[in-house]
């Protein structure tokens, strides 16, 4: 049976059902609907002129002018040539190699990206140290009401806003639509009673990744799919065409993958199989683990019981006294499924997604689990810098993890679970990463995706962040060299630490 298959939680892809008196229910999810694995879908919306510069303009109040970073020409008439510091920050260096430019005494910290016209440039990215501010957008983008198409139906009165942090912020300074999106399917429902639990396939929101920084357009959803087949609470997702008309017809702004999002009541039901638990995401000093502050945790649900007990005893419990390990690990795991996060952690580090906990305060969920009495599980989240081979990433033995990071340093200084973690390593090298299936997945999905990138029916200009048809070719050798040598590196360190 296909994998989405097992995760699909009903499996009804008509329209919403009605109550007797007329009262709109939500539909049951219905996964393999929503995201099609052997095929790109196409997603069309429409909005109303105004509304599309509405959009444009809040994002210009927080950011600044669309193409004023420099790090893209952009569509044709839409945007000013990079400026000069930002091409001699990138001329002797290699696709996504640090840089630094100084533009009118603003210091930009990043990577070098490539161009569409093929040069190099300096574009902001890069995790924050950690603790630090996460936040790059001053702001929640503002919603916009528009009508969605997908394969033959139509949703109206659907939200939708630019989302993302380095994603959106990279894209927009570089003058490139191929913004990323979130969809809210009852955005409206209070100015339009009929949409009232309005949702796509069952799912009340959609999440849609622009791929910034990735040439091979794989990373989120490859990532997203060897930590679901891992047995970890990770995202469904595919690739989707993403067409917006929003005056002139619909223009195609890219390839984009669609994912569930953990705050969705359907994604905690399907995973966990149930959602009355509180939710949280956590960032900034919050994301440590180390400080405790309630406004940096983003409850995500619930928020008007202000009731942080929960969460309050796990970061007191982490942060015991260790002098008896044993009872320090029976507080910690009966508010914390520790075993779940090792086999993330492990996973984690075999594949490398540096952009999470460990180097980053932030792309994480914490799901206090009724089933499991009200223990709260690890929910990975955004796969975009994952699959990398990058200077950031951490030591297979995660001895360069301080105290800023309790929740690694603490359980791997425990001999126990330094075992355990040991033990995951290898498996996830032979088992949801093993190198020969892990290649041939992402040769099929550069494949599918390939006449939707490149070519005649493949991105444009201003529409991408790839500068030839070679970097998606390319970077998928870049990423299959990367899974070989990493599967060999985990197997190493197992045998190291055998002896």
């Amino acid at each position: 049976m296909p994998l989405l298959s097992l995760l699909v939680v009903g499996c009804s892809a008509d329209s919403p059902g009605a109550e007797p008196d007329g009262d709109p229910i939500a539909e049951p999810s219905d996964l393999d609907a929503a995201f099609p694995q052997d095929r790109v879908a196409r997603l069309d919306l429409v909005l109303e002129p105004s509304d599309w510069q509405a959009m444009l303009e809040d994002m210009t109040g927080m950011l600044g002018d669309f193409g004023s970073g420099g790090t893209s020409a952009g569509p044709p008439d839409q945007g000013p040539e990079p400026p000069e510091e930002v091409l001699e920050a990138c001329a002797a260096a290699a696709v996504d190699a640090p840089c630094s430019a100084v533009i009118d005494g603003r210091t930009i910290e990043g990577q070098c990206i490539r161009i569409p016209d093929g040069r190099l440039a300096c574009a902001p990215g890069g995790g924050p140290p950690a603790g630090g501010d996460t936040d790059l957008i001053p702001g929640t983008p503002i919603w916009a009401p528009c009508t969605i198409a997908f394969e033959g139906r139509t949703w109206q009165h659907v939200g939708v806003r630019f989302k993302g942090n380095s994603s959106l912020r990279d894209a927009w300074l570089a003058g490139i639509f191929k913004l990323p999106l979130r969809l809210k399917l009852d955005e409206y429902e209070d100015e339009y009673p009929e949409t009232r639990d309005q949702r796509f396939f069952g799912l009340k929101h959609l999440s849609l990744s622009n791929g910034a920084r990735d040439p091979s357009l794989l990373r989120t959803k490859i990532g997203n799919d060897v930590f679901l087949d891992a047995g970890l609470p990770s995202q469904v997702s595919s690739f989707y065409r993403v067409f917006i008309d929003h005056g002139a017809g619909p223009v195609y702004f890219g390839l984009y993958v669609a994912s569930e999002i953990p705050s969705d009541d359907a994604f905690l039901d399907r995973a966990f199989g149930a959602h009355e638990g509180n939710l949280y995401q956590p960032d900034g000093e919050a994301g440590t683990l180390a400080v405790w502050d309630e406004e940096g945790l983003g409850k995500e649900n619930h928020e008007e019981e202000a009731d942080f007990s929960d969460v309050r005893a796990l970061f007191d419990a982490l942060g015991a006294d260790r002098t008896d390990p044993g009872s320090w690990a029976e507080d910690l795991e009966a508010r914390f499924d520790v075993d779940l996060f090792l086999r993330w952690l492990a996973l984690n580090t075999v594949v490398v997604d540096w952009d999470t906990y460990g180097i980053g305060p932030h792309n994480y969920y914490l799901y206090a689990d009724p089933g499991d009495s009200g223990r709260f599980a690890w929910i990975p989240w955004d796969h975009s810098e994952s699959l990398r081979t990058d200077p950031r990433a951490l030591s297979l033995g995660l001895e360069d993890v301080d105290e800023r990071w309790p929740l690694i340093r603490h359980l791997l200084d425990d001999a126990g679970y330094r075992a355990r973690y040991v033990e995951l390593v290898g498996d996830a090298a032979q088992g949801a990463f093993e190198p020969g299936a892990t290649e041939d997945r992402l040769r099929a999905a550069h494949e599918l995706i390939a006449p939707f990138v490149v070519g005649a029916d493949g991105e444009q200009v201003g529409y991408t962040f790839l500068g030839s048809d070679e970097d998606f070719d390319s970077e998928l050798e870049r990423i299959v060299d990367h899974v070989r040598s990493r599967a060999a590196a985990a197997t190493a360190f197992v045998d190291a630490e055998g002896n």
